[in-house]
């Protein structure tokens, strides 16, 4: 291992922290602190300079700026795309309309189901339950879960076929 990359391991923890101030994101310091390190693995031992601590920060410190230029790039290509998009445009009064009428069309479909089914379905849709973990909430088996899920998806399907 060279000498550089003890010195990397050394003040890791001050790198990282260092390099967390320079990006504003933990996660990026640790991309970079990679990178700092891959950097100093390709020197070897060729160069030596007269402050190795100095030299990892700087090195380290170089990667961030190309971080933040990189990212730059990226953030206008990316407005660029934006602009160049077609404007949204409100949906029309008959959209609306219709969609007001499947959600109609949908809410009476659920409210004629068996309260249970409601429960069972709101309980893996929203709360994101298991079939097991709502057969254990509710001393039933998984079996009967996917009956009631079954229920409320024909249900629903119906409705949107009406």
């Amino acid at each position: 291992m060279s000498t550089l990359t003890d010195v990397f391991l050394r003040h890791y923890r001050e790198l990282l922290g260092f390099l967390s101030m320079r990006t504003g994101s933990r996660d990026v310091a640790q991309d970079c602190a990679q990178d700092t390190w891959i950097k100093l693995a390709e020197f070897k031992d060729r160069t030596r300079p007269d402050n190795d601590r100095a030299y990892v920060f700087r090195v380290a410190a170089n990667i961030a700026t190309d971080w933040h230029r990189r990212r730059s790039r990226e953030l206008t290509a990316t407005a660029d795309y934006a602009a160049a998009l077609p404007t949204a445009h409100a949906a029309d009064t008959f959209d609306v309309a219709s969609a007001h009428q499947l959600l109609r069309r949908l809410e009476a479909a659920l409210l004629s189901q068996p309260r249970r089914s409601l429960d069972v379905f709101v309980l893996h849709r929203h709360e994101g339950l298991t079939y097991r973990a709502i057969a254990e909430r509710f001393a039933i088996s998984v079996s009967a879960v996917e009956k009631h899920m079954m229920r409320i998806l024909l249900a629903c399907d119906q409705a949107l076929a009406d």
